[in-house]
């Protein structure tokens, strides 16, 4: 029964997502960006209601009082699929930091890329994170959530690296709060992984870190933050 209610989440869950891009792909040819948030709240609640209804995969939140109603970078966790399209109904009009090579993807790349997405290109070094940090600039003095996986890849569940440096940069130049989000969806949604286990997603916003600290006083704070938070979401049953 775990192995076919798994074909049966998979099936269910990427057709609906794919045909909802498919009709929603006329979107971006509006050039109004708040047609296209609104088409990507959507697609979040739909996919958490699939998520839960069809695979048994729920979440529960803490701390949402650390969702800020000021311009923020939200610091996430990032172990599979899930956080990319549920967690996006937490933020206002979020603009995510992705690879570039995602926004290739048929559909999903234009309708991230009309919702304003930032892409990483790692092939042009300085030059291109000098870039992003323009468009982070911007996209916080619009008003907007910059979402951005600082570890640069899904993780397992419980493994932890040393974050990317680049978001000291964004946290620096943009002197606005960033907001660590650890949860462990890979526990229940690996990221490799066909079959998916039933089970609540714990999801934890922790509290802001202000602006004032070192780019290194902040990447030390940050990696410790992300080291000893997910390891007691290992713990978590």
């Amino acid at each position: 029964m775990f192995w076919v209610r798994s074909l049966m989440f998979n099936v269910v869950f990427f057709t609906v997502i794919t045909v909802t891009m498919i009709i929603g792909y006329p979107q971006t040819l509006w050039n109004d960006r708040r047609r296209v948030f609104a088409f990507w709240r959507r697609l979040s609640r739909m996919a958490g209601f699939i998520a839960e209804k069809v695979g048994g995969i729920s979440y529960e939140v803490e701390r949402e009082e650390n969702i800020l109603e000021e311009p923020a970078i939200y610091a996430v966790r990032h172990e599979s699929i899930w956080e990319t399209l549920v967690l996006i109904q937490k933020f206002f009009e979020p603009i995510f930091v992705l690879k570039e090579e995602l926004l290739k993807i048929p559909f999903f790349g234009a309708l991230s890329s009309a919702a304003g997405t930032i892409a990483i290109d790692r092939n042009n070094g300085a030059r291109s994170l000098m870039d992003m940090v323009g468009k982070v600039e911007l996209a916080i003095r619009s008003g907007h959530a910059v979402v951005i996986f600082p570890e640069g890849t899904r993780m397992a569940s419980g493994e932890t690296i040393s974050l990317k440096r680049g978001i000291a940069l964004f946290y620096s130049r943009c002197n606005c709060p960033v907001v660590p989000v650890i949860h462990n969806s890979g526990r229940f949604w690996p990221r490799r992984g066909f079959l998916k286990k039933p089970g609540t997603i714990s999801v934890k916003f922790l509290d802001p870190i202000l602006p004032g600290l070192s780019k290194d006083e902040f990447m030390d704070k940050l990696n410790r933050i992300f080291y000893s938070e997910v390891k007691k979401m290992q713990l978590k049953r």
